[in-house]
């Protein structure tokens, strides 16, 4: 119960930190600046909230040891979730959502004029920051950083995505295209999660056929989606073993989800950034979503970010009840 309480009220946080951030910049006052400093603020945030992420796992002493033992499944699991639910999304994107890879629908005058100007954020030097960032935060809380100081990593963390996603809000809001953006969704948004929770977990099974955990323990593994913290918890009272592959797995995909969103984005799709994190693309990584491709991705992120997120607690316990 207080998990689920838990992730209510960090979610209500996030909503209202977006949607606060979307009305100030929705307003005439604001619109009318070119306000350079945002984008710049934005980035700086996201570089100590990424360096901050790796300073946290580099600490985590679970992490480190669990890289040897169990590192090789939780690895392949976690390349074979991020696939799955990548194809299945872009397949959904192509042929139900019937968008183009900026995420507009296809052959309308917005996806035209975005094709001829090649818009967006997405470049191979934001991957080059993120891989950095993460690579120094991971070094910094292993071997230079006192325990005094990464114990408070989690705070650091917490005050760095508000902000990031208040500033997401406000890039919404200057763009002045939100509501747009939403009917432009509509409710087949809530097609994405399913997308990607069924793209995970059916190739997180075909994964499980060639690894000693099986396919029931693999789906279980990879039904966190990425989210860390809580999957490895309901696991344990089924298998320690299950759970140390999911915390690493899932500690996996929030990873090189960040990584590799800006490749997506050039190369692949702009919605389909959002199959990456699982349920982090609500969160950590919903500003490097943003920052590779365009702030109407938002809406794909976010929606499929929470309704994973609140899927997570009654995932894992209906697969680990699998008759088999």
């Amino acid at each position: 119960m207080g998990t689920t309480l838990g992730t209510l009220s960090n979610l209500a946080i996030y909503i209202g930190l977006v949607v606060l951030g979307a009305f100030l910049g929705s307003r005439k006052a604001l619109r009318s600046r070119p306000l350079v400093w945002v984008s710049k603020l934005q980035f700086v945030a996201l570089m100590i909230l990424i360096v901050t992420l790796g300073v946290n796992l580099g600490a985590n002493d679970e992490v480190i040891s669990s890289l040897g033992e169990i590192g090789l499944s939780a690895l392949v699991i976690t390349v074979f979730a991020m696939g799955g639910s990548l194809l299945f999304l872009s397949l959904l994107r192509r042929f139900v959502l019937k968008l183009d890879r900026y995420g507009l629908p296809r052959g309308s005058e917005a996806a035209r004029e975005e094709e001829s100007h090649q818009a967006g954020k997405a470049d191979n030097s934001l991957t080059l920051w993120i891989v950095i960032a993460v690579v120094l935060g991971m070094l910094a809380g292993r071997f230079v950083l006192p325990a005094a100081v990464t114990v408070h990593c989690g705070t650091i963390i917490n005050f760095g995505l508000y902000l990031l996603l208040f500033m997401v809000g406000m890039d919404m809001g200057k763009q002045g295209t939100f509501l747009s953006d939403v009917k432009t969704a509509g409710f087949q948004v809530l097609l994405v999660p399913v997308a990607v929770c069924l793209g995970s977990l059916v190739c997180a099974a075909i994964a499980g056929l060639f690894l000693p955990l099986g396919i029931k323990d693999s789906m279980a593994a990879a039904s966190g989606m990425g989210w860390y913290s809580l999957a490895p918890t309901l696991l344990a009272p089924y298998s320690l073993s299950v759970s140390a592959v999911a915390f690493l797995s899932n500690v996996m995909r929030e990873i090189f989800s960040i990584i590799s969103i800006p490749f997506v984005a050039k190369y692949i799709g702009y919605v389909e950034c959002a199959s990456l994190p699982g349920a982090a693309a609500m969160d950590t990584v919903l500003p490097v979503v943003v920052g590779a491709t365009h702030e109407r991705i938002t809406i794909y992120s976010f929606t499929s970010g929470v309704v994973l997120s609140l899927a997570v607690p009654i995932l894992v316990p209906a697969i680990v009840a699998i008759p088999f």
